[in-house]
């Protein structure tokens, strides 16, 4: 499996079948994310952290979907892609007033370094600002 497919499984993980995270993840993956839930980037690996990512990213939303903005970019053992997250809101973040079913759409980038096909550390940045300005955070 190519680096870009290793990437495509991972929007698959997103919008499909999170199992897949299994086959794509290094049992030493380390997840490199700023969070507002307390957790860090020591508390969980290996699979289980890109599994918390994809469900974490998740829980606030309903009928959501991950796409590609700019497909797959290599070097070495680096992949990097933009994507939009789109998603309804689904009513359970606190100090949210916006209306349960509002869609939400915001971007982000992701870079992946990629050991022995699998993904061993993963750094994510998207716009949170833009995101909590749609659910009237700020």
């Amino acid at each position: 499996m190519s680096n870009k497919d290793l990437y495509r499984k991972w929007m698959e993980a997103w919008n499909t079948d999170i199992s897949l995270i299994d086959e794509i993840a290094h049992h030493e993956c380390i997840v490199h994310q700023a969070r507002t839930d307390g957790k860090d980037s020591k508390r969980y690996s290996g699979p289980e952290a890109l599994r918390d990512v994809i469900l974490s990213g998740t829980y606030f939303f309903d009928e959501y979907q991950m796409s590609l903005i700019v497909e797959p970019i290599e070097e070495g053992n680096y992949i990097s892609a933009r994507w939009n997250f789109t998603g309804k809101y689904n009513g359970k973040m606190d100090g949210v007033t916006v209306d349960r079913g509002k869609e939400i759409s915001f971007d982000g980038t992701d870079i992946f370094y990629i050991e022995n096909k699998k993904i061993k550390g993963y750094w994510v940045s998207s716009d949170g600002v833009d995101f909590m300005k749609q659910l009237k955070l700020i």
